[in-house]
């Protein structure tokens, strides 16, 4: 796979002062061939008037008025000779007027070059020659222009609200545009129209490189950003006026220090190394689930293999882990999709306890149980986000999508509270798109939390392509677990790791729009009430929806009710299959289906203030002072 930067299309040119000046010579050239030909005209005709009243003179003005033809040929001219007359007459006219022509364009050049160097000697630089060496030209780019024609994969904004352009700097002379001079001489002096606005394809011409800077100013700060010549580096520093012993907010009384990039102008570190001693230490916490997995991962891949082999569609399978906790949103989406009729034999659950395998198993689902590394995790539901339940089942989240990519093969990865409205393989395995391009392809995340930053991936629903750049990735993330645990975030850490890794080892990711219609999320639940009317009317382009942005198991079963999205029978919910079967669970597969998956949603009202298929007018709201979704 190509590394180069995806260039998505060739925009529009920006208008160019050079196309202006040529204009306006063309205009004047223009004019001054027409008063050439009508001084020709003109003197033409006083040459035949002098000479007709020469003749009228000697003669008694039998003749009609003479020609110019008749005056060269006299009185016997012959028609034939008429036209040849004719045409040296059209043929004289267009030699005056091309030698006109040329003496004009060479007067205007003449008289421009004088111009643009009084101008130049005029006008000042924008960089003095001590910054020479990194600073020689600087231009701007409308933000949505150069976004379209480069696709850097972040997640993008449109350009608004004093973020409508970007600014390219020029570290070399050679690097300026060369097929516009003017747009060079603008970028390199300040010419007081400010900053030149050049077209992506002009501006870059000349780059053999480009180093690229996303930038904003968290909190609104009183931001500076200081650039320095020196030996190349990939990493930004952040100071701030802060006291990192006690983590204070900003005072500006105090002086600029180093801090994390996850500190925030609050005074909270959002990354924080690690303890390594101490009873409960993350770190030998860590050592002891790593140990498991080495010992133990040949065993698991050689049994994998075959199951891999048998389900896997296009080189790639989809998988999920789940415990028996969070079991009825895992039901749910099998119920939902075989109801609609989607196949889901490509398939591959990670249970973490037996429980969830034969209830997977039941509804017709391929799993795989890692009883030596997932069988120690608990099997009780999260109660919010980031406890002791939820870092444990975010262990089971790097080994599933691990092993298979170790195999070759390209991982689809959901959390099992999502619905499928299409089939989401169709979009990732679209040759026409242009995640093809890219080595992972996350959903947006929807918040812009500076733990989250630079990507705002969302870790519970993405694509990896099996290569070695993926496959080093997830290594990665198995060998930083303690962060997850001291974190309480397999999401935070994946953001930074994919961070790092784009930037060490040219890892390819990209983040899907926030407001794409594609793949919706919690962000859009609670925050698009416009959007979330349309997906219940079925008029978007929508694959998947998934459930986040909510803080437990039990609001996301509520509202996926109130949405029309749930098809569980409640005597399937938060039961085990010896429940659900009385007894020993079926060896027949899909004997939980018929009595678990509902035929049509079932629905029910809970929420004033939250979307819902129907009104639900006369429910309480969820949130304080929560206006009416009807």
């Amino acid at each position: 796979m190509s590394s180069s930067l995806p260039i998505r299309a060739s925009p529009l040119r920006a208008p160019r002062s050079s196309q202006r000046r040529d204009a306006a010579v063309s205009k004047a050239v223009l004019v001054a061939v027409k008063i050439s030909f009508v001084l020709m005209c003109c003197g033409s005709s006083y040459l035949a008037g002098s000479l007709f009243g020469h003749q009228s003179l000697d003669s008694t003005l039998v003749h009609a008025p003479m020609s110019v033809g008749r005056l060269m040929h006299g009185d016997s001219l012959p028609a034939s000779a008429s036209r040849d007359c004719a045409e040296a007459e059209r043929k004289l006219v267009e030699a005056k007027v091309k030698e006109e022509l040329q003496k004009q364009q060479g007067s205007a050049i003449r008289k421009a070059e004088p111009t643009n160097k009084a101008n130049t000697a005029s006008e000042s630089p924008r960089f003095p020659k001590t910054t020479g060496k990194f600073a020689n030209g600087m231009g701007r780019i409308k933000k949505d222009d150069l976004v379209q024609f480069f696709d850097f994969g972040n997640p993008m904004e449109p350009g608004r609200g004093g973020k409508e352009d970007a600014i390219i700097i020029y570290q070399h002379k050679n690097a300026l545009p060369s097929s516009d001079e003017s747009l060079a001489h603008a970028a390199q002096y300040n010419d007081r129209n400010g900053l030149p606005l050049m077209d992506p394809k002009t501006a870059t011409e000349n780059c053999d490189a480009l180093n690229v800077i996303f930038t904003d100013n968290p909190g609104s700060t009183r931001q500076c950003t200081a650039v320095i010549g020196n030996f190349e580096s990939y990493h930004i520093q952040r100071w701030m006026r802060v006291d990192t012993v006690k983590s204070t907010p900003i005072k500006p009384e105090l002086p600029l220090a180093m801090v994390s990039r996850g500190y925030a102008s609050r005074g909270k570190a959002n990354f924080y190394a690690p303890p390594s001693d101490g009873k409960f230490s993350p770190v030998k916490r860590h050592w002891k689930m790593l140990l498991t997995f080495l010992q133990h991962v040949d065993g698991v891949l050689d049994d994998l293999k075959p199951i891999l082999e048998k389900i896997a569609r296009n080189n790639a399978v989809i998988v999920l882990t789940c415990n028996l906790g969070q079991s009825a949103l895992l039901v749910n989406f099998i119920c939902s999709a075989r109801r609609r009729g989607f196949d889901l034999s490509n398939v591959l659950l990670f249970p973490t306890d037996l429980e969830t395998k034969e209830l997977a198993e039941g509804l017709g689902l391929t799993t795989y149980y890692d009883a030596m590394n997932m069988g120690p995790l608990p099997s009780g539901e999260a109660k919010r986000y980031g406890d002791k339940n939820f870092k444990a089942m975010m262990y089971a989240k790097v080994l599933c999508v691990l092993y298979p990519l170790m195999l070759g093969y390209d991982v689809l990865f959901q959390d099992v509270d999502i619905v499928w409205i299409r089939d989401p393989m169709q979009y990732f395995h679209d040759d026409s798109k242009s995640s093809n391009n890219f080595d992972v392809i996350f959903q947006h995340d929807g918040s812009y939390s500076v733990r989250y930053a630079p990507y705002t991936a969302n870790s519970g629903f993405y694509y990896a392509r099996a290569n070695k750049r993926t496959q080093y990735l997830f290594t990665s993330m198995l060998y930083h677990a303690d962060l997850i645990i001291t974190w309480d975030s397999h999401q935070q850490l994946l953001v930074q790791l994919l961070a790092e890794h784009s930037s060490l080892f040219g890892l390819q990711v990209q983040v899907l729009g926030r407001d794409t219609e594609m793949f919706p999320g919690g962000y859009h639940f609670h925050q698009r009430r416009d959007f979330m009317k349309k997906l219940m009317r079925r008029e978007t382009e929508t694959y998947i929806f998934h459930m986040s942005w909510t803080e437990n198991k039990t609001n996301k079963l509520l509202f996926l009710r109130q949405l029309g999205e749930w098809y569980v029978n409640e005597k399937c919910v938060g039961k085990t299959a010896r429940d659900i079967l009385g007894g020993s669970p079926s060896s027949v597969g899909d004997a939980l289906f018929r009595p678990c998956c509902a035929a049509e949603p079932i629905f029910s009202c809970h929420f004033r203030d939250k979307p819902s298929k129907l009104p639900c007018l006369k429910s309480d709201p969820i949130d304080k002072n929560g206006r009416s979704f009807w």
